[in-house]
């Protein structure tokens, strides 16, 4: 049996330190009508690192995939206070029960 983990990824392509970093997460849906209603961010599972200088979420798509994850929905693009710019996704991956 597989299990599926729900994973909340946060990215960076800083030059020279290109990743995306995996959190497990509970993510929960509105009783009634089924929508997404949120989640919550439990801890820090891996990240995925890119090797390339020339990284992009495309390349990062790729690299999440090839280590078994699944990017579900798109990227979304933030820009913290410090002004370093991350994106971020939701992801799954399967894992094999005990």
């Amino acid at each position: 049996m597989t299990e599926t983990v729900d994973l909340y990824v946060i990215a960076r392509l800083d030059d020279g330190d290109a990743a995306a970093d995996l959190y497990s997460c509970e993510v929960y849906y509105d009783a009634h009508d089924g929508t997404f209603h949120g989640r919550t961010v439990a801890s820090w599972w891996e990240s995925v690192r890119l090797d390339s200088a020339a990284a992009g979420l495309d390349e990062l798509d790729h690299a999440m995939s090839s280590a078994g994850y699944t990017r579900v929905g798109g990227w979304r693009k933030r820009v913290t206070a410090s002004g370093a710019v991350r994106y971020f996704a939701d992801a799954t991956t399967g894992i094999e029960e005990l």
